[in-house]
């Protein structure tokens, strides 16, 4: 009993080993050195952020708008300050994003390399970390999908089977975010996405 948990364990550390290098040399290639930043401010100040960077909405009969408030459910307690222009804005929501991810990878990691950790558990997390790693890499496929069609930037956050899709843009038609929402449920397989821009500075 104790050679099979211990061969268990192993097998485990091994594809944890694998699953962690590949998703680190993925991140390493996507990752834009000039939007790298080691210390991002923080800030509670939502009342000034919404009127500092409000997202304006389409309207349209099958389709919902994200709310720039949003941002704050998914990220957590990390703020936007209010002196951000849009660029700024979408840079940091986006390394806020990739931290959130990372200190969820740690978590589970931890669970996985604790040896009073039973197996079954550790497998799970091993799971939850490439299920983790799958969503990133498809969030970042539909953004650059969006980018490609001629929009400025776009960010794709999806939190609980709900995506919530930013697009840097002046203005979008119905059509617009139609397209958007179909080209991400082809991409992600979620019905529930919504559709928010906001205009370039």
């Amino acid at each position: 009993m104790i050679l099979k948990r211990q061969t268990v364990w192993l097998l485990t550390m091994l594809s944890l080993i694998i699953v962690l290098s590949v998703y680190y040399i993925s991140m390493d290639r996507v990752q834009d050195p000039q939007t790298a930043v080691t210390d991002i401010e923080e800030t509670t100040n939502d009342e000034s952020m919404e009127e500092e960077l409000e997202f304006e909405w389409v309207d349209g009969d099958d389709i919902t708008f994200v709310e720039l408030d949003d941002v704050e459910d998914v990220l957590g307690d990390a703020g936007l300050s209010e002196q951000m222009n849009t660029d700024e804005m979408f840079d940091t929501i986006r390394l806020q994003r990739q931290d959130a991810r990372g200190r969820l990878n740690e978590e589970y990691t931890n669970v996985i390399v604790s040896a009073e950790t039973d197996p079954e558990i550790q497998v799970e997390a091993l799971e939850k970390i490439e299920n983790l790693q799958a969503m990133s890499q498809q969030e970042e496929m539909v953004e650059t999908i969006i980018r490609s069609k001629g929009y400025e930037d776009a960010l794709v956050m999806t939190e609980d089977n709900q995506v919530n899709i930013y697009v840097k843009s002046n203005e979008l038609t119905t059509e617009q975010v139609t397209e958007i929402n179909q080209l991400a449920y082809e991409h992600l397989g979620i019905e529930s996405i919504r559709v928010g821009f906001h205009a370039g500075d």
